[in-house]
């Protein structure tokens, strides 16, 4: 079963900064929330056709290969897995003013099937909502404390 999470913050500062910090690999870890893991595999480190390793820890342990999909400067930077967990982020940018900036997150996952899924599932869900509300507010303190 595909399950759907979706999250906006508004953040302080020029769309060009949240943007770069989110684009940026390494700083990841820094906000995203349960992530243990996160390497590169592919020379490239943006924009599409770069790829990861990672891990998420929500409950349980999920590994994935990710590949950015799609991915256009200050407005839009899309993972989806080729390996491991089944899952699609989509991150949008919009810039309200000069000093403003929304960001619009959808994250799609799939877990298996079965009674190893289900095992999974009941250990994920509960953190998920956890996990993304986390996420956003340190994505906010960390990028405003750039300023």
């Amino acid at each position: 079963m595909t399950n759907v999470v979706e999250q906006s913050v508004e953040i302080q500062a020029p769309v060009s900064r949240v943007f770069a910090y989110v684009d940026d690999f390494s700083t990841t870890k820094d906000w995203m929330y349960g992530l243990s893991k996160i390497e590169p595999v592919t020379d490239q480190l943006h924009g599409v056709g770069a790829q990861y390793d990672g891990v998420m820890k929500v409950g349980v342990p999920l590994k994935a290969r990710i590949e950015c999909t799609a991915w256009e400067r200050d407005r839009l930077v899309e993972l989806t897995s080729v390996k491991g967990i089944e899952t699609t982020q989509r991150w949008t940018f919009t810039a309200l003013d000069d000093d403003r900036t929304r960001v619009d997150a959808w994250i799609s996952y799939t877990l298996p099937g079965g009674p190893a899924g289900k095992a999974i599932a009941g250990a994920v869900k509960p953190v998920v909502g956890i996990a993304v509300k986390h996420s956003s507010e340190a994505l906010v303190r960390n990028v405003e404390g750039l300023g």
